[in-house]
């Protein structure tokens, strides 16, 4: 499973509970992910039932592997795919809340008691599977799917090294298009640097 959010979750869930095995390669460990803005992390409920298939006893458990930037999917000579991800900078996640037990791991964030350890930034983890790798990097937004011609939407020089506001709309304090002045936008998509409303 490609993406750790709430499509990877659900989807490692879901497979779990059917008693079939499942990795999720994330961007970043977003299980123990605890931030001000619960826009940016796992839903209670979501989180609760990921703890609930990891829980000891509970088999298979999902291995869940951050961070890493998957890089590309390719067949694999011998059948199945190839599943080619880079490891990122090590995390500094925040110390977590009162409500909520970061899962257990080791380095990489592994959870099934595998020994995955973390690489070195940049090095390369291959994962081979028998069957297509699921894309759960959920869908792309309303703004560029059907309004991108009003909003100016966010490319690697206004990002500031974080990809995960890449494709964003880039708005003024007040929430107003940054191309098309009069054009304001409401809802989920609004970000202002690590927030969004």
């Amino acid at each position: 499973l490609i993406g750790g959010y709430e499509s990877g979750a659900d989807a490692a869930i879901n497979l779990a509970k059917a008693g079939k095995r499942a990795t999720v390669l994330a961007s970043s460990a977003t299980w123990n992910v605890q931030t001000p803005d619960p826009s940016t992390e796992l839903a209670p409920y979501t989180a609760g039932r990921l703890r609930e298939v990891n829980a000891a006893g509970f088999s298979p458990r999902p291995r869940l592997l951050a961070p890493l930037r998957v890089l590309r999917v390719e067949r694999a000579p011998e059948g199945g795919f190839s599943v080619v991800a880079a490891w990122k900078a090590a995390e500094q996640l925040q110390s977590p809340g009162p409500l909520r037990t970061p899962l257990a791991g080791g380095a990489g964030g592994g959870t099934d008691g595998a020994s995955t350890a973390a690489g070195a930034q940049g090095s390369e983890l291959v994962m081979h599977t028998a069957q297509p790798p699921v894309l759960c990097t959920g869908f792309e937004g309303s703004v560029a799917a059907a309004a991108d011609h009003l909003f100016k939407l966010a490319d690697a020089s206004d990002v500031e090294g974080s990809g995960c506001l890449a494709g964003a709309p880039v708005l003024t304090d007040d929430d107003e298009s940054t191309k098309v002045p009069g054009v304001f936008l409401a809802g989920s998509l609004v970000r202002h640097g690590e927030l969004s409303f």
